[in-house]
């Protein structure tokens, strides 16, 4: 069992290599560890309804679907579950969707999985970039592939702090799911079983700026008007901020998180690989994200 264990530690380490970008020797990084948690497929007996379940007849479908999660996480610090079911919606129920981020006995298993992005500078500061177009950090572990050439199957949660500056931004591009949502609230919204698409949100002014594409107007997001967008374009300029004004009145909402400068904030970020045949997953951040405490781990089969 000790040497399975070891192998297990080391297949880890290779799976995370394999597949993710280089890192130039001097380069800065940050390091995040998050929880992956292995699901069996549901076009099998016994398996989850979520997970390989898009192609089947009432399952909704193909393609990027906003609003399958609330605007704000859950107490328990975790995606809930929105109840007015969008269309092509792809999750069978709550009780099934509690499941993709919680310790589940004989529904998932699940194992820590660390992150490293890098800046390719041997200064801190710039964007840190994670970018892998062979996401399956868990092939032939825990329920194993079933069949399959990859174990496409899985989610991963990641809790991270940061301290707040203006100017940061935080861009995901891949497939399927993602959310992520700063203190609490939900500024990336990637829902669905799709190809591999991006969203961003803007850090400036102690507010977040969204894709209007993917954040509804409501609880808290507001459409900008043409004279708040001409406003903050002076505050970015005097604040001598990098490179032309990234925000119009077109293109982004605005929440208003309440930030000032060297204020503690926490992001928090959630994945779900759902269906063959790709993984793809790149983070491209100018934040400074910080290591977080991880959730628990469910025991793994020996």
């Amino acid at each position: 069992v000790e040497r399975a264990e070891l192998m297990r530690k080391r297949n880890v380490w290779l799976l995370m290599l394999c597949g993710a970008m280089a890192i130039p020797a001097g380069a800065d990084t940050l390091e995040l560890t998050g929880m992956v948690r292995d699901f069996k497929r549901g076009d099998r007996e016994a398996g989850h309804p979520d997970f390989e379940t898009a192609h089947m007849d009432g399952r909704g479908g193909y393609g990027h679907v906003t609003g399958l999660v609330a605007p704000y996480l859950g107490d328990d610090g975790t995606p809930v579950y929105n109840p007015t079911r969008p269309n092509k919606d792809t999750v069978a129920s709550r009780d099934s969707f509690d499941q993709w981020f919680h310790d589940t006995g004989d529904v998932n298993l699940s194992t820590p999985l660390k992150l490293t992005l890098s800046n390719n500078s041997d200064e801190k500061g710039g964007v840190y970039t994670y970018s892998n177009s062979a996401f399956w950090p868990i092939n032939g572990m825990l329920f194993g592939n079933e069949g399959l050439s990859k174990n496409f199957h899985f989610t991963f949660a990641l809790n991270t702090t940061f301290t707040y500056e203006p100017g940061q931004k935080f861009t995901f591009t891949g497939d399927d799911d993602v959310w992520v949502y700063i203190n609490n609230r939900l500024v990336i919204d990637l829902g669905g079983v799709h190809s591999a698409i991006n969203g961003s949100v803007i850090l400036f002014d102690g507010k977040a700026f969204v894709s209007r594409a993917d954040i509804p107007a409501g609880d808290g997001c507001v459409d900008l008007t043409d004279l708040q967008v001409t406003e903050l374009a002076v505050k970015w300029a005097a604040q001598g901020m990098e490179g032309a004004f990234p925000i119009t009145r077109n293109t982004h909402r605005m929440i208003d998180l309440g930030l000032s400068d060297g204020d503690d904030a926490k992001l928090n970020f959630f994945f779900a690989e759902r269906h063959t045949t790709q993984s793809n997953f790149r983070i491209d951040t100018s934040i400074q994200l910080h290591e977080a405490p991880l959730t628990t781990v469910s025991p793994l089969y020996d």
